[in-house]
């Protein structure tokens, strides 16, 4: 989800990525008393329904790296919600420093990669 900076009161189109790593354990979603953010089956994304959150903020409070943000426009909260699968902020990154990629990777397979690449041999015990 893209914002203004908080704080901001200038008027302006400019906005910053508020990304959120969907997280397996969701303290976003078990924390919230009325069942406002759900899991979108298609993309894996929790989502925030606008129309059910009560914006009591325990969401944000129990989100461990602080990407659930409250809007005070509206009095509700707002997350990413990867753009139905498609994120805007990977797409329009420029140096490709932004990637949507399967949350369960863990990365394993590309350090070993590397491994390879630099010659790193498994150490005979």
């Amino acid at each position: 989800m893209c914002t203004k900076p908080p704080g901001s009161s200038i008027n302006t189109s400019s906005s910053i990525p508020f990304t959120c790593t969907q997280c397996d354990e969701a303290w976003c979603l078990h924390a919230c008393p009325v069942e406002a953010i759900k899991l979108d089956a298609a993309t894996g994304a929790k989502v925030v329904l606008e129309d059910v959150c009560v914006g009591c903020k325990v969401c944000t409070i129990a989100c461990p790296f602080g990407t659930v943000n409250y809007v005070a426009d509206t009095g509700k909260v707002q997350k990413c919600d990867l753009c139905g699968g498609e994120p805007a902020c990977a797409e329009a990154c420029p140096t490709g420093a932004i990637t949507y990629i399967d949350a369960s990777w863990t990365g394993l397979s590309r350090m070993q990669q590397w491994a390879d690449k630099l010659g790193n041999q498994n150490a005979a015990a």
